[in-house]
């Protein structure tokens, strides 16, 4: 039970996020806010990584992966900093609360990725995806005929990466500590954004890391610090599509810190598309006959 309540917990923490990422977009840039957010994260959880290898001295049998832990941090801090990425430059452009209903689409996607690594798919998963896909176009799609907004766009892309990071972390934490794998995720996080600022000649400056400091609080210690390693720690214990539910209540309190604390409003259109989201990604969940397995060699 205490993993699954580790996993809701990041969820609460990523919800809230959405405001304090929308509310960045006027101060700071992306890449400049994320990396400046994930190196806040690794720096509030060294002294649990100290406290953890103090108290556990006998280290996680490796000899079975085919990676060494910092290959394996620098491919989960890729992952993260693309749908961090997608996720923050979407945020200039939509709402906290439409985009934390996108980003919950990973829990449909997956499954269908989860094929890759030899996990059954079941009639559910296909059921869930089909009438989630189906909120997603009410959602996104405007009744005039209009282009899905850019914003939403960029969300939607980031399901991908946030799915491959579900699914890479259940692989890893198999082989490596969960908070080493946290904090290597993080800086390698940290250093790609601030990587991706300096080539694309994003500026940042002591004013705006100032105007920018309760939404970097925020989302370094309680979202990325406190969030994603409470996922990785979760993720021990708890299967990748059952992880994956619990994640996605993000995107309830995502919906409800817009609403409570930026009076973010959605239509009845938007709210139906949000409605049949939700039925989609919870019925993915329920238990089904198995319709597709791929087969080991």
């Amino acid at each position: 039970m205490k993993y699954r309540l580790m996993l809701l917990g990041a969820s609460l923490f990523w919800g809230g996020a959405f405001v304090a990422q929308r509310v960045s977009t006027d101060t700071i840039g992306p890449f400049a806010f994320n990396g400046l957010r994930f190196l806040l994260g690794a720096a509030a959880i060294l002294p649990i990584v100290y406290w953890h290898h103090n108290i556990n001295k006998t280290e996680r049998p490796i000899h079975s992966c085919k990676l060494p832990l910092p290959a394996a941090c620098l491919l989960l801090g890729f992952l993260l900093f693309a749908g961090a990425s997608c996720q923050q430059i979407g945020m200039i452009y939509t709402t906290a609360g439409k985009a934390g209903f996108i980003t919950s689409l990973y829990i449909v996607a997956v499954p269908l990725l989860g094929l890759l690594i030899k996990q059954p798919l079941r009639l559910s998963h296909v059921g869930g995806c089909v009438v989630s896909f189906a909120g997603l176009y009410v959602l996104a799609f405007h009744s005039d005929g209009q282009a899905i907004n850019i914003g939403d766009l960029l969300e939607l892309t980031g399901v991908l990466f946030w799915s491959l990071h579900i699914l890479y972390i259940s692989q890893c934490v198999r082989y490596f500590s969960g908070i080493d794998l946290a904090l290597g995720q993080f800086v390698a996080c940290g250093l790609y954004n601030l990587a991706a600022m300096l080539i694309t000649n994003e500026t940042l400056t002591l004013g705006a890391v100032l105007d920018s400091a309760i939404p970097l609080l925020y989302c370094g210690i309680l979202s990325s610090g406190a969030g994603f390693t409470l996922q990785i720690l979760g993720q021990e214990k708890v299967p990748p599509t059952e992880a994956s539910l619990l994640c996605s209540f993000e995107m309830i309190f995502s919906a409800a810190a817009g609403f409570l604390l930026l009076g973010e409003l959605l239509t009845t259109r938007e709210l139906i598309g949000c409605g049949l989201m939700a039925i989609g990604i919870f019925t993915a969940q329920i238990p089904s006959k198995v319709i597709f397995q791929l087969k080991k060699a």
